[in-house]
């Protein structure tokens, strides 16, 4: 056994490693981000096996008409995306050839997202495949089709090019995650034959199937990032995106003035399942890609918002509905069914653009006024409730529904997203949880006492911007005009303009909520009055 001066000495010896490690760590953060000025800082290039450099050889010879491998500030620059059908283009047409046919079910569109950026790069890159897993964006991993790995595509393009951006969109498909396809196929089946909404198949294990798709999305960004490291990389020398999934239904549809119809829109979801699929499903595997991101320090941007507005049968849909392709005799035939078009594609390549542009860690992507193009907003969204000093009580959508003119009423905070609500300080308007497509509106665009304040589509008119002054929200077209919930002689009390005092029904907590299982989440009660 020690004595007690050879314990203080182990002691002392273990406090000064332990500050002289803190200090190793500390002090590169206070220095900033390195950025090497030599090839000796980046790691060794690690030799291709043979069947991949073969190929690796061939690709840099088209490239520079030899084929060695060059300095990386001496290569073309690049982007790439990595991922499954949400990103590969399918629902978009216009395929490159040997994608979409028997042997080749990829779906690679020419008018995908990538191409459409307004990054800059000597070359763009679509390797992502229709039905792609995240094991599939690990080099050396499963193949699909007649194609490489896209982990080993990853591999060759990094040392033939200087890989500017990773855009990676995936976590729907494989073994214990999500399973977006089958659930998709079995909810449309379900509509179309009029078995019944599918939705109770799944919400009781949607949770599990989320963390699923984590757990698969971290070991592919893992992977990918050695991936990168094997090619000669320092995280400095390239920027690693994961993409949310949007949300490509709506239980809101007939709100569209030229609803083209059930069959002739392609929107054969149950209400209901459109509705589990907008308020539980794709909140919650959006939570579980965010937490994927954070763990392994990816940039992330959220853009599970982005189609409010814009899902299959809504106006100015970004969503391909339903689709039978004729010619096609398999499971194939229906495959391009629920995924972006062309203009969501487009709304992609905005997204993307601002966000390569303003270096941030996270944002959002949405379109926040019904124009059909999406704005980056930097951070990630908190939506919070409004708490009446009054009533103790919060505004809340009534039936939790968000069709338009839903009556904003009193009622118990309970957390649901029927009463969450975000501020967007530059358009000063206040967006349901529900669908970002939904902001407070002064009805009939009267800012007068008395006028209830229902949800409507967002178009940024005057009836739907507020101040948040102090503990009152007043309309900015008319500031003598305050929130406030009435005071009936009977029923529900509601929201309205009122001529603002000092009454308590007119102060209102902007607050965050903190509720374990919010409305929506642990309960069916997302589903909404109005959806069957």
């Amino acid at each position: 056994m020690l004595g007690s001066a050879a314990r203080r000495e182990r002691a002392t010896r273990r406090r000064s490693l332990t500050l002289v490690a803190a200090a190793a760590l500390v002090l590169p953060m206070l220095a900033g981000p390195a950025s090497p000025a030599h090839a000796a800082d980046r790691p060794t290039v690690q030799p291709l096996p043979t069947n991949l450099e073969a190929i690796r050889a061939a690709e840099a010879t088209a490239l520079y008409g030899a084929p060695g491998i060059r300095p990386l500030e001496q290569r073309r620059t690049a982007l790439i995306t990595m991922g499954d059908s949400e990103i590969s283009g399918e629902g978009v047409g216009n395929y490159v050839p040997g994608t979409h046919q028997p042997g080749n079910w990829c779906d690679r569109s020419y008018d995908q997202a990538v191409f459409r950026t307004g990054i800059a790069a000597d070359e763009k890159y679509n390797i992502a495949c229709s039905g792609a897993t995240p094991w599939n964006l690990v080099a050396g991993g499963p193949t699909q089709h007649n194609e490489l790995n896209q982990g080993d595509h990853l591999a060759i393009k990094a040392r033939n090019t200087h890989v500017k951006l990773i855009w990676v969109v995936v976590g729907a498909n494989g073994d214990g995650t999500i399973q977006f396809g089958p659930v998709a196929t079995d909810c449309a089946i379900s509509r179309v034959f009029f078995t019944g909404p599918c939705y109770p198949r799944y919400t009781d294990q949607w949770t599990i199937r989320t963390d699923g798709s984590r757990r698969a999305v971290e070991e592919a960004l893992t992977s990918i990032r050695q991936t990168m490291t094997n090619a000669g990389y320092l995280r400095t020398d390239y920027e690693l995106v994961l993409m949310s999934y949007p949300s490509p239904g709506s239980p809101d549809v007939e709100d569209n003035p030229n609803f083209p119809g059930w069959y002739a829109g392609g929107c054969l979801l149950y209400l209901a399942d459109a509705a589990f699929a907008r308020n539980k499903a794709v909140p919650l595997f959006e939570s579980a890609l965010r937490a994927a991101a954070r763990n392994t320090g990816t940039r992330y941007l959220d853009a599970s918002r982005l189609f409010h507005g814009h899902e299959v049968c809504t106006d100015s849909t970004a969503v391909r509905g339903l689709y039978i392709e004729v010619g096609i005799w398999d499971e194939n035939a229906a495959r391009q069914s629920f995924h972006p078009n062309a203009r969501g594609h487009g709304m992609f390549a905005q997204c993307i653009t601002q966000f390569h542009a303003s270096g941030q860690e996270q944002a959002t992507c949405v379109d926040p006024a019904s124009t059909g193009s999406g704005v980056l907003y930097p951070g990630l969204f908190e939506f919070k409730q409004l708490r009446n000093a009054a009533t103790g009580t919060c505004v809340d959508g009534k039936g939790y529904d968000s069709r338009n003119s839903t009556a904003q009423q009193s009622y118990g905070c309970h957390g649901g997203r029927n009463q969450g609500f975000w501020y967007d300080p530059t358009r000063q308007s206040l967006h349901s949880e529900l669908s970002h497509d939904r902001c407070l509106d002064v009805s009939g665009g009267s800012l007068s006492a008395g006028t209830a304040v229902n949800v409507y589509d967002c178009h940024g008119g005057a009836n739907q911007k507020f101040v948040l002054t102090g503990n009152q929200i007043r309309a900015a077209g008319n500031t003598n005009l305050c929130l406030a919930f009435d005071s009936p002689w009977f029923g529900t009390p509601r929201l309205r303009l009122a001529t603002c005092s000092t009454s308590t029904r007119q102060q209102w907590s902007f607050e965050s909520r903190n509720f374990p299982t919010p409305v929506g989440y642990g309960h069916d009660d997302f589903i909404g009055s109005r959806v069957y």
